[in-house]
């Protein structure tokens, strides 16, 4: 979208840029009686235009929808008229003003949910008040950049009286306050110690502690479009804190490692690690009771973690680095420790690698075979090293038209990122159904995804409704097509479906009710009602799956489903309620606590666990041919590649990506589901997670932890699995398998959205388009939508601010 309108008139004022849409917000000091953030015009523009000689105003307007009432109660934005003290002007009015110069302070900032946002000072106002404008996210970031560059522009103009044809960058630097705290520049000039002081306690009481001692360094306020690659390892000069984050020793603590490191941490401003101390102690400490606590001892900084995946741990083997995640209320930093040789790094990576499996699972690390703990080690290795097998796989055709497919979609991913509107309002028709359908679930929200492969159907299940949509080619969106109400069982009572699957060429479904585990329904989708309700012979029927992976697009009647220790077939077929097939059910002794299964094209099945343990079954009612060990997280999700050769498991904070072939023995090429793996042999496990800079970033913006929804690879018959799909929180995630076969191991790509992601997979047959289960709407993004996580980062970073605040609050400590 273009926002440049070359002077196109407005009356007689020729507007010069502007902003066509977002949002316009009041922000107020803490310290007011009313409410700090009050929303002003949900839909506005904002525009610079000129207003005399050298003379230019900043002007927010509303956008008014032609069915939007002129008058009386509800179409209006204020609840009162008269005039307002904030502007001089009357509260009704459509459009407010301000007179462009210096003593706005006009600068770029970032929304609480880290939107790019304009911010500005309220002159007219109480001591404190700020106007933000928060952009719409489908503006490009290079517009932004032009409109805050034509702000110093006119203000050097109004100034100096003069064009600002000749004006230098040092000329404009001094109209620039994206990098200086708004409060900050405006003691400047009016001496407003007060607020100053108070905003000074209260960050020193929050994160003061969390100073990185990193000065920020100026940089142009416009934004590259050209693509941002994630930092290296770059290295800067030593910054020390002024504070540092000072935590105890665990009592009791035994010492288990103690070696010595460099502590770097990232700036994601800078795209790089800064040195902290040049020389830390690193310790890992046994607290007892199997929990373990890394510690870092410095001249200018110590800190703490406990170990666990939460910290986002991530080895760089080739730099002899680890990185890890550090929290503190809501703000989340990315730290490094780099070792100086390889034995200590490789001692410190077996030792945290042993107490974060001893941790998650709870039993000492002696207590599994030599083989489960090289299968374990060997789990976060460099996947580059072991991949040479599966890609002798790939015939040459076969690659050079996966490269010819990544070189297209790189050639039509800008040009497909600007046609896409990726806001996250309503974008349901308004028709009466639909309008019933969303307002009486409003509460509930959406809450899972499950896509059709026989009829290009998405079903959402919201409340006690399940919502039906479609696919619209032509103008790439998912409409709204009908709703199935009050879903119910035979004896009338009314429940929110869970743990849905498309059934019988898509003609059926299968749910549950969580309130009644043992019991699972058919429902007619072409009557929209439950038919039949059936149970696996008192067993609690915890998931379960299709026989074969791709079963729904046949009549196929049995289904596969487990226990927390069972595994079994139902057939419908059978008389009576219980329709348990008792030949094919496999009863363990003790509760493995099984969690989630899933089959291959040609019925082979994989069952996971709570303990994070996977077995392989052939056949139902015999033993598992493979047991692969837990490497501790639990196992929410599994989906097979057709072919059965990979596997692919959702754990809480990690993907596993797992290599089912055999390599070595008798039973070299086959695949672990049909034979054994030798003595000497395990599956390699490849560990697929956000690098700690990353989510740190996701973390903060958030304000929740990595937490994966279902992943899934594309799905089509005589289709290859090239692409893997999976979400957290707001952004949705995509990795390339060619990729992250070649050693790649970040090659995510994410998109945001301004609402939670609940579920998200492919459109069958493709792995072009993402359809996606908003909290309160229904989506399809491109892939070639889906951008480097480093992008992501500069578009809503709300890390400059952080930065500047902390440092500011340092200064005035040590004065």
């Amino acid at each position: 979208m273009n926002i440049i309108k070359k002077i196109m008139d407005s009356g007689s004022k020729p507007e010069l840029v502007s902003i066509p849409a977002g949002q316009f917000f009041l922000l107020r000091p803490e310290s007011s009686p009313k409410s700090t953030l009050e929303c002003l015009y949900n839909d506005a523009t904002l525009a610079i235009r000129e207003s005399g000689s050298h003379r230019f105003e900043l002007v927010v307007r509303k956008e008014v929808d032609d069915t939007e009432l002129t008058s009386g109660d509800g179409g209006e934005d204020f609840e009162d008229d008269g005039l307002s003290v904030l502007s001089g002007q009357s509260k009704k009015e459509e459009e407010w003003s301000f007179n462009l110069d210096k003593s706005l302070h006009f600068r770029k900032s970032w929304s609480e949910q880290g939107e790019v946002a304009f911010v500005w000072r309220n002159t007219k106002g109480d001591a404190g008040e700020k106007f933000q404008f928060v952009v719409n996210s489908e503006i490009p970031l290079t517009d932004v950049g032009h409109f805050l560059h034509t702000v110093n522009v006119c203000e050097y103009e109004h100034k100096f009286k003069k064009q600002p044809s000749t004006a230098t960058r040092e000329n404009l630097r001094q109209f620039e306050f994206s990098h200086r705290h708004d409060e900050e520049a405006i003691s400047d000039e009016d001496g407003d110690e007060n607020d100053e002081n108070n905003e000074d306690s209260q960050l020193g009481s929050k994160m003061g502690l969390l100073d990185l001692g990193n000065s920020s360094s100026e940089s142009d306020d416009g934004f590259d479009s050209q693509e941002f690659e994630d930092a290296k390892d770059n290295f800067g000069s030593p910054k020390h804190p002024k504070q540092s984050v000072k935590v105890p020793n665990p009592p009791s603590a035994k010492t288990l490692l103690r070696e010595h490191a460099a502590l770097l941490v990232y700036d994601p401003t800078q795209q790089q690690f800064s040195l902290q101390d040049p020389d830390c102690g690193v310790s890992i400490l046994d607290h007892g009771k199997f929990e373990y606590w890394l510690q870092i001892n410095g001249k200018v900084l110590e800190l703490g973690v406990d170990l666990t995946p939460l910290v986002n741990p991530f080895f760089q083997e080739e730099t002899l680095c680890f990185i890890f995640n550090y929290s503190y209320e809501t703000i989340t930093l990315s730290y490094m420790l780099k070792f100086s040789d390889e034995a200590t790094f490789s001692e410190f990576q077996q030792q945290w690698s042993k107490s974060l499996w001893e941790a998650l699972n709870k039993q000492k690390w002696s207590a599994i075979s030599e083989k489960e703990q090289r299968c374990i080690s060997n789990a976060n290795r460099d996947v580059d090293k072991e991949l040479s097998l599966f890609l002798q796989d790939d015939d040459d055709s076969s690659s050079a038209d996966s490269e010819e497919s990544d070189e297209n979609d790189e050639e039509e991913e800008e040009e497909e990122a600007e046609r896409e509107i990726q806001s996250d309002v309503d974008s349901f028709d308004e028709d009466k159904k639909e309008e019933e359908y969303r307002s009486s679930t409003t509460l509930s929200g959406n809450k899972s995804l499950t896509v059709s492969y026989k009829n290009d159907r998405s079903f959402v299940v919201r409340g006690d409704k399940i919502g039906v949509f479609k696919v619209d080619d032509e103008n790439n969106e998912v409409n709204f097509v009908t709703a199935i109400n009050n879903v119910s069982s035979l004896k009338g009572r009314n429940f929110e479906p869970e743990n849905p699957m498309l059934y019988t060429e898509d003609r059926a479904m299968i749910v549950q009710d969580k309130e009644n585990p043992s019991l699972v329904f058919k429902m007619d989708l072409e009557r929209g009602k439950v038919v039949e309700e059936w149970s696996a012979g008192g067993k609690d029927v915890l998931k379960y799956s299709h026989s074969k992976k791709f079963d729904q697009l046949t009549n196929e009647q049995t289904f596969l489903g487990v226990s927390g220790k069972s595994v079994f077939r139902l057939d419908p077929r059978i008389s009576g309620a219980n329709k348990l097939v008792t030949e094919q059910n496999k009863d363990y002794a003790t509760n493995n606590k099984f969690s989630s299964l899933g089959t291959t094209q040609e019925g082979f099945l994989a069952v996971g666990s709570e303990k994070g343990e996977i077995r392989l079954f052939d056949k139902i009612g015999l033993r598992a041919k493979t047991l692969i060990p837990a490497l501790g997280e639990p196992i929410n999700h599994i989906c097979n590649s057709a072919d059965g050769k990979w596997l692919l498991a959702t754990c809480d904070s990690s993907l596993l990506l797992i290599d089912l072939t055999i390599k070595e023995g008798k039973n070299a090429g086959s695949v672990g589901f049909v034979k054994s793996f030798s003595k000497e042999e395990m599956p390699n496990i490849f560990v697929l997670k956000i690098h700690p800079k990353t989510a740190a970033y996701m973390r903060t913006s958030a304000k929740q932890p990595i937490k994966f929804t279902k992943a899934y690879f594309n799905t089509g018959l005589n289709q290859k699995e090239q692409t893997i799909v999976t979400s957290t929180g707001p952004f949705a995630i995509t990795w390339s398998l060619k990729k992250v076969l070649k050693g790649e191991k970040m090659s995510y790509r994410i998109k945001r959205y301004n609402s939670m992601v609940m579920e998200d997979n492919f459109r069958y047959g493709s792995d072009k388009n993402v359809i996606l289960a908003l909290k309160d709407n229904v989506k399809m993004a491109k892939k070639t939508g889906f951008k480097e996580p480093s992008k992501e980062m500069t578009r809503q970073n709300n890390w400059n601010e952080f930065l500047e605040l902390s440092e500011k609050a340092a200064k005035r400590r040590n004065q």
